[in-house]
């Protein structure tokens, strides 16, 4: 009896270890940014008047991906903040999980996966 049990729980552990890979893993967010009217460059600003920007948005996953998911439009807030600027230098997109994100998901037994996508940069106005 004790082979048995040590046999399932040897399954029970390959099952469910790719499986949380699956419930927990990164979350991607695609993007076009050639409709922003602006320059972007991942680059750090050499020159010009520089302010930072960060901006936090949620991308959720919904049962799986299997009734969609709700990303950002990356491009849209990128153009808006940078309006009135030159170009955009430092350009980065990253998206992880924080608390409240792992919290929601963790309630909602994983049907609802929330990640949080966090676009930032610096804002940049050439001399002249």
């Amino acid at each position: 009896m004790a082979h048995r049990s040590l046999f399932l729980r040897q399954w029970l552990f390959l099952l469910c270890v790719p499986l949380l890979f699956v419930l927990g893993g990164c979350g991607t967010v695609s993007y076009d940014l050639s409709t922003v009217p602006i320059p972007i460059s991942a680059k750090p600003a050499e020159a010009g008047s520089v302010e930072p920007f960060r901006i936090e948005e949620r991308s959720i996953l919904w049962v799986h991906g299997l009734l969609g998911q709700s990303s950002p439009d990356v491009a849209a807030l990128v153009a808006e903040a940078g309006r009135g600027y030159d170009r955009i230098a430092g350009f980065r997109v990253s998206v992880a999980g924080g608390f409240h994100d792992w919290l929601l998901t963790h309630l909602s037994g994983a049907l609802v996966r929330m990640k949080t996508v966090v676009i930032e940069g610096e804002l940049v106005r050439d001399g002249g």
